[in-house]
């Protein structure tokens, strides 16, 4: 049998051939992903579902009721528990280190659940000014968070083992930020969480103690993300560039046009490993 040229079956990104091969199916049956929110834990943990309420959606044979269901990464159910907890429609969901599952409601209120999809108590909550205003975005790290709430306040929770929310300081936005990131406390000089918001032309860093401007002139950046050991940023522009450069934006290190726009701003940018 001829040899097949890895330059044949991958698609070319820069100066090098990518390509995706299946490595086996999943053993799931009626997952429907894009009616769907999904958390999957990092290096092959597991794989968190729940009905996107954000979303109208028509239920087939399914139960009316909204069930949060946990998976192997080979798509068998470890467990699954019917979602009832009050606080608004579910903004965000994530795995921490510790394969704990970290969900934030509108209100403002976090809650926690084990691999067995059993509730961790007591919940905890992101303040009064997040239940006022109410949460729009999240982002989280390893075992962090921060959220962004309607009056563009920043809040964080920098270390979900010792959980105490504090608000960063305000950008002072006259509307929501494009994107945002984070760069997480180990990795930066001040030991504080830094928040990347896309604004205009340009990135806002945000810390606890100010705000400064920096990659002015970078562009439109609809997405971003950091790699995890804090020093490199991958962005999407409006344009449809795809940049990764230093986290102190005094160096880009890779530019590709990937003939696509704002119709992409969607896109979900990850660094793999």
């Amino acid at each position: 049998m001829a040899a097949v040229s890895v330059a044949a079956e991958g698609q070319l990104l820069y100066n090098r051939y990518y390509r995706k091969p299946e490595i086996y199916p999943m053993q799931w049956k009626h997952v429907d992903l894009s009616r769907n929110k999904v958390a999957c834990a990092p290096f092959g943990g597991p794989i968190a579902v729940i009905r996107d309420d954000s979303k109208i959606v028509q239920l087939y044979a399914e139960s009316a009721l909204r069930k949060l269901r946990i998976f192997n990464s080979a798509g068998v159910q470890i467990s699954e528990t019917v979602w009832k907890n009050p606080g608004g429609r579910l903004i965000g969901m994530s795995w921490t280190d510790d394969q704990i599952l970290v969900f934030v409601t509108q209100d403002g209120t976090v809650y926690q659940y084990n691999i067995h999809s059993e509730l961790i108590e007591p919940n905890l909550s992101m303040g009064k000014e997040c239940f006022d205003h109410g949460v729009v975005e999240c982002v989280f790290w390893g075992n962090g968070l921060v959220c962004i709430n309607e009056a563009h306040q920043l809040f964080c929770i920098s270390d979900f083992k010792n959980p105490k929310p504090c608000k960063l300081a305000d950008p002072n936005l006259e509307e929501f930020p494009l994107c945002a990131a984070v760069i997480e406390p180990q990795y930066t000089m001040s030991g504080n969480v830094e928040v990347l918001l896309g604004v205009d032309d340009h990135v806002l860093l945000v810390e606890e103690d100010g705000v400064q401007q920096v990659g002015i002139g970078v562009g439109l950046l609809q997405k971003m993300v950091v790699l995890r050991n804090g020093k490199l940023l991958a962005s999407f522009t409006h344009d449809g560039r795809l940049l990764v450069m230093s986290t102190d934006f005094s160096n880009i290190i890779f530019k590709y046009s990937c003939e696509v726009g704002l119709q992409f701003s969607s896109l979900r940018l990850c660094f793999g490993y």
